[in-house]
């Protein structure tokens, strides 16, 4: 995305009660950025049609978040909001496989998915749905545990992003990722800081491009959980390296161990 919001957005949902904190996230971020938002599910084939009736409900979250009338028409909620809203069902033997074709098909540029809590040997074992999907479409994604509070309200649609924590290295150029983590968190907060890590020893310079870098030292996964808690951040962010990077991240190391540990929602951004 090089800096520019995202254009559209994609949030996979399985139609449980527990996908809707996630899908509000979607929602107010197609919002604040006026994205065209897609909401997704991916059903086996020969299965029952899918009960159109069970997907998230936007204008009656519109409503409730006192965003649009609750006689307004979609067509009205649309024009007033400058989003467009895409409810999708595309049959895959793979979710991940359905997913990343669908983003493909879409040019989709922002991924919201909620992950569950799982305990080591689950990870060991397999990796979860949302991440494997990370991996195949390689576009930022941002993920949601369900035992974690994301920064916004489910009920009235406040954002609560005040402060988002971004790890850099020296070997992974945070440039690009900067700049679209920087969009994003202006676009639903304009006062958000962006506040950046770095663990080890000596500061990379990156060219003096970029704002202060924190420095410490210590175990890395540890130490940007306990500064992520010290500083109250509401989002992480992870610059990842191109495909083969963000593959090795998240299966296993510092995003993945972050992701399954962080207080607050994840931001996993490819970059170059």
């Amino acid at each position: 995305m090089n800096g520019d919001t995202p254009k559209s957005i994609v949030h996979p949902t399985d139609l449980s009660f527990a996908s809707q904190d996630a899908f509000a996230h979607a929602l107010r971020i197609a919002v604040a950025c006026k994205s065209m938002l897609h909401i997704l599910h991916i059903e086996a084939p020969e299965t029952e049609e899918d009960d159109w009736d069970r997907f998230p409900q936007v204008r009656e979250m519109l409503a409730r978040w006192k965003m649009i009338s609750p006689t307004a028409t979609r067509a009205e909620a649309a024009e007033q909001l400058g989003v467009k809203i895409v409810k999708a069902s595309v049959e895959s033997e793979s979710p991940v496989v359905g997913v990343a074709a669908y983003v493909e098909r879409h040019l989709c540029d922002l991924l919201v998915m909620m992950t569950r809590p799982r305990s080591a040997l689950e990870r060991l074992l397999a990796s979860s749905v949302a991440e494997e999907t990370a991996r195949e479409t390689h576009v930022p994604a941002l993920f949601l545990r369900e035992d974690q509070k994301g920064f916004v309200d489910r009920e009235t649609g406040a954002v609560s992003l005040n402060t988002v924590l971004m790890p850099v290295e020296a070997t992974v150029s945070p440039l690009d990722a900067f700049r679209h983590v920087a969009a994003v968190a202006h676009c639903l907060n304009p006062a958000a800081d962006v506040m950046m890590l770095h663990v080890g020893d000596d500061l990379p310079l990156f060219e003096g491009l970029l704002p202060h870098i924190e420095l410490r030292r210590g175990p890395v996964v540890e130490t940007i959980l306990a500064y992520a808690q010290e500083i109250k951040a509401d989002m992480i962010a992870m610059p990842t390296r191109g495909r083969k990077g963000l593959l090795e991240a998240l299966r296993g190391s510092t995003t993945q161990r972050v992701l399954h540990e962080a207080p607050c929602p994840l931001l996993a951004s490819p970059v170059k």
